[in-house]
């Protein structure tokens, strides 16, 4: 995981991380699509999944804590 990535690059990943997995995809595929780290999906999904509406900023601030 790059800790350097900006709050607007997180936020864009846990939107397309999200979406994806309401698709029905799991972590491989999704991590292969966007050309993403798994161990950063997982992050994302692990830090989304305490939210209910689409928040991407409150997870975005979550997974940057986790970086």
């Amino acid at each position: 995981m790059d800790a350097n990535l900006s709050m607007e690059q997180i936020r864009k990943d846990v939107k397309n991380v999200t979406e994806l997995n309401q698709e029905g995809y799991d972590m491989d595929v999704i991590s292969h699509k966007l050309d993403l780290s798994k161990d950063y999906v997982q992050t994302i999904l692990t830090c989304a999944q305490g939210f209910t509406e689409d928040d991407t900023l409150a997870v975005a601030v979550l997974v940057e804590a986790s970086l």
